[in-house]
């Protein structure tokens, strides 16, 4: 999936973003900032701090959005040997 909306973000003129994989988006309160556990199967982030209900993964998209800068990078496509975007390497 990655690899191919790096690919496609040159033909409609967007880009791609990555976050830090141990950014913790789904565990942190989009209120308040509080961090807290939560299992997998928890649907609902129910913060113990503010008592902010809302689905997880609305939550984790606001907190996705808001990620701190040095937490985020541009995505590039991958050349290959002959310098072509988006082609297949070996190895």
């Amino acid at each position: 999936m990655r690899r191919q909306l790096v690919y496609k973000q040159s033909h409609y003129g967007t880009s791609v973003e990555l976050v830090d994989r141990w950014f913790p988006s789904s565990k942190t309160c989009s209120c308040c900032g509080h961090v807290q556990e939560m299992k997998p199967r928890d649907r609902v982030f129910d913060c113990q701090n503010c008592d902010n209900v809302m689905d997880r993964d609305l939550n984790a998209s606001i907190n996705l959005e808001a990620a701190p800068e040095e937490k985020v990078r541009s995505a590039r496509p991958k050349l290959n040997a002959c310098g072509q975007e988006g082609a297949d390497t070996l190895g």
